[in-house]
């Protein structure tokens, strides 16, 4: 994260991590992507604005502030972006537990995206993280 200047995130995410007892994303920028919100009640620490558009309106104007490289969140979010072509790295964080509902996080693509493995970590608490390369 220490590489990232900003962070685009959906709403729902917006609306699970505002739940949490601090902000977890610090003094980052965070972006949260809806049409219908225009405020939310957040933390007095937290640097987030709310944004809408597509992915390709979302990063001209970030990249207009000088932002260049963005992580992503959220299932929606990410989806959008991939079908848009702008992610270029992928990690993917798996938890040992196995969940009855949700938004899948891929759901349907339009075509398929090919993936090149960069790295594996697994963690004590049973988390498993992998890092990939999108490959056009």
């Amino acid at each position: 994260m220490a590489t990232v200047d900003a962070i685009v995130i959906g709403r729902k995410t917006l609306e699970t991590v505002r739940a949490y007892d601090s902000w977890p994303y610090e003094k980052k920028p965070v972006i949260a992507l809806s049409t219908t919100l225009t405020e939310m009640k957040l933390p007095d620490d937290a640097v987030c604005e709310i944004m809408a558009g597509t992915p390709h309106q979302i990063v001209a104007r970030l990249a207009e502030r000088g932002v260049k490289h963005i992580y992503v969140d959220g299932g929606v979010t990410i989806r959008g972006f991939l079908e848009a072509g702008l992610i270029q790295h992928l990690t993917i964080t798996r938890v040992p537990v196995l969940l009855g509902s949700g938004i899948p996080l891929f759901g349907v693509l339009p075509h398929d995206i090919r993936l090149e493995h960069v790295a594996t970590q697994s963690y004590s608490s049973g988390l498993v993280k992998s890092e990939y390369r999108i490959n056009p």
